[in-house]
């Protein structure tokens, strides 16, 4: 937690109100987005008990698998909702043209968006897909085909969860505490009644603290998922349950529907809840960057649909190290990028970055527009410098790459840092985006007296070369040891 995050949530403890951590929606909204809340049966780590889920607020869908016997039917009822609004994603595409990485192809011109309660039931989700993804069809066994497509898609949906800047499946407590801090521990900023308490308290509470302490009152407190209340464990299902078991026919079929209608009434409050968070995130304005990150959605989309038409395997039980060690550089890339954009479109990130050492900011002092330097093939290019002047910390050495919010496409690059007693002189070199001698882009260069904030830019991603399967140590899930390439290899030690 950075010192303004720590700053911010002291504040909101004192005031008892909620403070804002970002003026902008850094994660695309879907106009439908597919909510989903799931409980989970005490016991066994990936048996439901009921999922809640749908695209309307007002008409939300049911599905409760029996206290006893298979529950086939209900996986395979909630298989065909979640596949059929996946299908509704891919209704329309659209051509895009070719780039220096990629050939010109047809994408889909929307994505699925899964929207969760929290971080738990995205853990959940992914217990289930890898239960289900190796489901075996058969014909006896009803909607098994879906129920493993079902497992292939919460697979997906749960790793591109792991993604920073990914909107396909998102845990609604860690997007809301992206915009706002509360004054409570991060722990239960995972708790979203409470959280939304906090952030968006009724009328007649004094503050959000006392909104939340009402929110968290054990006598009207229900969990979202995926675990329930011990209480409600004990009084209402256990009984169901013994019922249920002791019973048989229309006795039992009356049993199962007053299961459904206490689960109705134990999990609407928290669909509620969800679609209330979805609104207030709504209302932010999106940030710019966020447009070019659904993109990239629905070109990850396609490509995954693409893949099932063809092949369709499954994702395997255990990655092998290459394929990890690739995931892992993802992630790591993404995470990079997430935070520059991020710090390009949002003054609070910058202000965040600047606490941290990661930026400085300041007015600039002098601008050289003249300045030129001879390259490596001795041609003159043209390199504008100017000085700016800061009374941030600047921990940074000279030949550092920056960025700047102004100029995405800019980079520039610290010359000299000049320290003072009252503040520091830092020297900048434009280094790209400022155009050639002949075709100079005069746009790029700042004006004396205005006020920039530079963030350190991010490397320029390569995807580094990993070996082949063939190539790999048998240790990390190459050839085994009795593998003919093994053994040629022993021979030559």
């Amino acid at each position: 937690m950075s010192l303004l995050a720590s700053l911010l949530r002291m504040r909101a403890a004192s005031t008892g109100n909620v403070q804002y951590a970002s003026q902008l929606r850094h994660l695309h909204l879907s106009d439908r987005p597919l909510m989903l809340l799931a409980l989970n049966r005490t016991g066994p780590a990936a048996r439901p008990l009921a999922v809640m889920l749908g695209t309307d607020p007002y008409r939300p869908q049911l599905l409760v698998a029996p206290p006893s016997g298979s529950t086939a039917p209900m996986l395979a009822a909630l298989a065909d909702a979640v596949i059929t609004y996946i299908a509704t994603c891919q209704h329309h595409s659209e051509y895009v043209p070719a780039t220096a990485g990629k050939p010109a192809r047809q994408r889909y011109t929307d994505a699925p968006q899964i929207l969760v309660p929290n971080p738990q039931t995205v853990e959940y989700l992914k217990l289930l897909g890898d239960g289900l993804r190796f489901h075996r069809g058969d014909d006896q066994t009803p909607g098994s085909p879906s129920v493993q497509r079902l497992g292939h898609w919460l697979t997906y949906l749960t790793d591109r969860a792991d993604i920073p800047g990914a909107a396909a499946l998102i845990p609604m407590t860690r997007f809301l505490g992206m915009h706002w801090i509360t004054g409570q521990s991060p722990l239960e900023d995972e708790d979203l009644a409470t959280l939304l308490a906090w952030i968006d308290p009724p009328r007649h509470a004094a503050s959000g603290r006392d909104a939340a302490d009402t929110a968290a009152d054990p006598a009207t407190y229900r969990p979202v998922g995926p675990a329930t209340d011990a209480a409600f464990d004990n009084d209402e299902l256990a009984p169901l349950f013994n019922t249920y078991a002791r019973t048989r026919g229309q006795e039992q079929s009356r049993t199962l529907q007053e299961l459904e209608r206490r689960l109705t009434t134990y999990m609407e409050p928290a669909w509620d809840l969800m679609w209330h968070a979805c609104a207030l995130l709504q209302a932010l304005p999106e940030a710019k960057s966020t447009a070019r990150r659904w993109d990239h959605e629905r070109s990850v989309f396609t490509e995954e649909c693409t893949y099932l038409s063809h092949d369709g395997r499954p994702q395997p039980a255990r990655e092998q190290a290459v394929a990890t060690a690739a995931r892992l550089t993802l992630m790591e890339n993404a995470a990079t990028t997430f935070a520059a954009e991020r710090a390009a479109d949002d003054p609070f990130v910058r202000a965040e970055l600047r606490t941290t050492g990661e930026a400085f900011g300041g007015p600039v002092n002098t601008v050289d527009p003249e300045h030129t330097l001879r390259g490596p093939t001795g041609r003159t290019q043209w390199r504008p410098r100017f000085t700016v002047s800061t009374t941030d910390p600047v921990p940074m050495e000279p030949g550092q790459r920056l960025a700047c919010h102004t100029h995405r496409n800019a980079r520039y690059k610290i010359c000299e840092i000049t320290p003072s007693a009252d503040d520091t002189l830092v020297e900048l070199e434009i280094t790209a985006g400022m155009g050639t001698v002949a075709r100079p882009n005069h746009t790029v260069l700042p004006e004396s007296g205005a006020l920039l904030v530079f963030t350190i830019a991010p490397d320029r991603y390569r995807m580094p070369e990993f070996p082949a399967r063939d190539q790999t140590p048998w240790t990390h899930g190459g050839p085994p040891p009795d593998h003919p390439d093994a053994n040629e290899e022993e021979e030559h030690q």
